[in-house]
């Protein structure tokens, strides 16, 4: 059941504020795919390093197999280790347990408790889940007195590795994750030559890792229809950014240029403008892949205000009208210190039909 909106939500996002920054700490925290791809150029660029396999473990349906007092005992354990130990760990424990133990709906006039598990969508979830992961990682590894693979990350339930132990080796560590924690159960996977993990494809080649983009199979490329009424500017921005993910993904140029034609046909089905779509792309090819890891350093100088509306064809021309009298403001002192810059004009979507017919709640007919 989604916690969003419930009584506990406000307790929950401050449980994560102060839970985020030791998710951050964990030895095998994996932010994103970006963070992914950068930690795998740092593995490709280790001495004496050359891996036989690569293995992924995910957890099977991790946020609701999480015993409650498993998952308060991982908390307690790193709150404990905070050099500043503010709020107190027993009132962030209190607070948790209030999240996990208040989770109640109701369906055909009967009231359920959720008894086991974190909430979906409360803002805490992710961040208990990981730091439930990172006991359970650090004590089966005080326990487990044979080999282990060299490198280990994981994503919340999904976990990547790449190691030169032997087969039987690699199976022995395996073996022992899935069996070390009752409720906690894993698939796994072990190659020489690829495995999957997010939304990449991760290839060993003499020793070194290559990435490229990966697409489930239920994957329909469903991309906003051209002929939606957006705003032009959210739908013509659209294929630049795709082709952008797929230069950061793709570690070949080759491999590149391959999925991107792939890609610009999944946009001409979806009636993009065949030279959109093209511009788009002449766009990114001259960007060198290393760029496209980088994080965005955006200041806070660059930031401007932001007007949000409504979409419609013709709002647009409320930005023109602003910007091409921003000159008025300016003229009063007072005024544009207070509006320096112009602002950002944002789009928001109307309410559209599904907003009318899904509901988490039905309503009675009015009689």
């Amino acid at each position: 059941m989604s916690a969003c909106s419930c009584p506990t939500e406000h307790i929950s996002e401050y449980l994560d504020a102060v839970l985020q920054p030791l998710v951050q700490s964990l030895p095998t925290y994996i932010k994103d795919s970006t963070h992914a791809l950068n930690l795998i150029e740092d593995i490709n660029q280790t001495p004496n390093f050359e891996p036989k396999y690569l293995f992924t473990m995910d957890v099977t349906s991790l946020y609701t197999c999480i015993p409650h007092s498993d998952g308060l005992k991982a908390l307690k354990h790193f709150l404990n280790k905070r050099a500043t130990p503010d709020p107190p760990t027993d009132t962030l424990i209190r607070l948790a347990e209030l999240v996990l133990n208040k989770n109640t709906f109701s369906f055909r006039d009967e009231v359920f408790s959720q008894m086991s598990g974190v909430a979906m969508g409360t803002k805490m979830g992710p961040s208990y889940a990981c730091l439930f992961m990172g006991h359970l990682e650090h004590t089966l590894l005080q326990q487990y007195k044979k080999p282990v693979p060299e490198i280990y990350k994981r994503y919340i339930d999904d976990g990547i590795g790449a190691t030169s132990l032997s087969y039987n080796q690699l199976l022995d560590f395996i073996n022992f994750v899935q069996n070390f924690h009752p409720a906690v159960k894993f698939t796994y996977e072990i190659s020489e030559k690829s495995v999957t993990f997010l939304d990449m494809k991760l290839y060993l080649k003499q020793g070194k890792l290559t990435t490229s983009v990966h697409y489930k199979s239920t994957d329909s490329h469903s991309y906003l229809d051209y002929r939606s009424s957006h705003n032009p500017s959210t739908k013509n921005s659209i294929p630049f950014s795709q082709f952008l993910r797929l230069r950061r993904l793709c570690s070949d140029d080759a491999d590149f240029e391959e999925k991107a034609e792939e890609m610009a046909n999944f946009f001409l089905q979806r009636r993009y403008p065949e030279n959109t779509v093209k511009k788009a792309l002449d766009q990114v090819r001259p960007i060198p892949r290393q760029k496209t890891l980088q994080p965005n350093s955006k200041t806070a100088a660059e930031e401007r205000p932001i007007m949000s509306l409504l979409y419609h064809p013709s709002t647009i021309r409320v930005r023109k009208i602003i910007l091409s009298n921003w000159s008025l403001l300016q003229a009063r002192t007072e005024v544009a210190k207070i509006f320096s810059r112009p602002p950002l004009i944002a789009y928001k979507r109307d309410t559209n039909i599904r907003d009318m017919l899904v509901r988490s709640k039905l309503r009675q007919p009015a009689t």
